[in-house]
């Protein structure tokens, strides 16, 4: 399932953000975010988020790419240490600017947006043509984030989905 990365502007309806072609979930991408975050940018939200904003994603994976697979691949991936996998800058689109509220997904997708001055993390999941906003998780709770919470977020969408289909 992809995803969006990114950051809300002012106001928190409109976004900036960069694609995460696989694996775009809760239970590998929040996660996967969250280690990031402790390992390599030492809690440090506004790097993380420069970071995520500079090119588009194939996944995000907090490792350590062995050097093999990362000279291997040059040409068709960028491996980012700690981050993830890239697209080769070459091939990395424009930044995503776009609405919440306004947008329609046409498939199913999660996004990922830190507020404007980065006190939360804001997730949300399209469904049914919008997106539906499931969890903020301000800056103690990101901090202490657990393994449960993030079950919890991911279920969230099966609830509504549920809701839905019994209205």
């Amino acid at each position: 399932m992809k995803a969006l990365v990114g950051q809300l502007a002012p106001g928190g309806r409109d976004y900036r953000a960069r694609p995460v072609d696989l694996e775009g979930q809760p239970s590998w991408t929040l996660a996967q975010l969250w280690l990031m975050w402790q390992r390599k940018f030492l809690g440090d939200t506004f790097r993380m988020v420069e970071e995520l904003l500079h090119r588009d994603w194939s996944v995000l994976a907090n490792s350590e790419w062995p050097h093999p697979v990362a000279e291997a691949s040059t040409a068709e991936w960028a491996f980012v240490s700690g981050v993830g996998r890239a697209w080769p800058m070459a091939e990395t689109g424009m930044t995503h600017f776009g609405s919440l509220p306004a947008e329609r997904p046409t498939e199913p997708a999660w996004a990922y947006l830190w507020e404007h001055g980065l006190e939360a993390l804001h997730v949300y999941a399209s469904h049914g043509g919008r997106w539906h906003h499931l969890a903020t998780l301000p800056a103690d709770v990101w901090a202490g984030l657990t393994t449960q919470l993030v079950i919890d977020v991911e279920a969230r969408l099966s609830w509504l989905e549920r809701e839905e289909a019994a209205a």
